[in-house]
C-alpha cells in the first residue's frame, strides 16, 4: 500500500522553495519536476525527492509553466496520451495538467519536436473542450 508521507515532502517543499537559481526553460522539454505529494488522486511524486517527468507544455512568465506529468502507467481511458519517449511507450496525465513554480523544475531530460509539441498541444484542447461539454449537460 502506498504510503502519502506528507512531513517529508514538506521537508523536501521549503528546501525546494528556498533555493535560489537561475533555470532556463522551453516547452517541449521534458524536465524532472518535483511534484510532490498532493491530496487523493492527484498525482504525486516518486522516490526520496518527489520527482517524475513531466512534459513542459507552455512557459508564463519567468516564474511559472503549465506541465503535464508523465507516467508509466498507460490507461486507455481519457486524459491519459500514450506517448513514446526514449523508446519507452509512458503516458502523458493531461487530467493532471498544472500550473507550478519554475522552483520546481528540475533536470534536463530531453525535448521534443515543435510539431509533435503542436499535435499534443490539440489534444489537451480536445480533452478539455470534451470535460466542458460534459459539464454543460
Amino acid at each position: 500500500m502506498y504510503f502519502k508521507d506528507f512531513d517529508k515532502w514538506n521537508k523536501v517543499k521549503k528546501r525546494v522553495n528556498q533555493e535560489e537559481r537561475k533555470i532556463n526553460i522551453r516547452q517541449g522539454e521534458i524536465r524532472w519536476i518535483a511534484f510532490g505529494v498532493n491530496v487523493g488522486s492527484e498525482i504525486d511524486g516518486k522516490g526520496e525527492t518527489f520527482t517524475r517527468p513531466g512534459l513542459i507544455l507552455h512557459v508564463i512568465g519567468s516564474h511559472l509553466a503549465l506541465v503535464i506529468p508523465m507516467s508509466t502507467k498507460v490507461k486507455e481511458i481519457a486524459g491519459y496520451i500514450p506517448f513514446e519517449w526514449d523508446k519507452k511507450i509512458t503516458a502523458l496525465c493531461i487530467h493532471q495538467i498544472k500550473i507550478i513554480s519554475q522552483k520546481r523544475i528540475l533536470s534536463r531530460k530531453g525535448r521534443i519536436s515543435e510539431p509533435r509539441l503542436e499535435v499534443i498541444k490539440k489534444e489537451v484542447a480536445n480533452f478539455f473542450a470534451l470535460s466542458k461539454s460534459v459539464l454543460k449537460k
